[in-house]
């Protein structure tokens, strides 16, 4: 699951991972790990994350839209 421009430190993207010790939610872009309170927050605001379903008969160019 992803949540696009919801890194509290720099505004970047954070998806949802997981390890041997547990699920977490991290930044791609600074790599930020979200407190408890934080994850809290950011699962009951947007519980489905963000989603951008690509039409299947579309170019890969239509992420330009989406980027933008």
């Amino acid at each position: 699951m992803f949540w696009l421009k919801g890194c509290p430190r720099c505004n970047g993207d954070l998806h949802d991972n997981s390890d041997v010790y547990g699920n977490y939610i991290d930044c791609f872009q600074c790599g930020h790990y979200l407190t408890a309170d934080q994850e809290a927050r950011v699962r009951d605001e947007y519980p489905n994350g963000t989603a951008h379903i690509l039409p299947s008969d579309q170019p890969v160019r239509v992420l330009e839209k989406i980027a933008a």
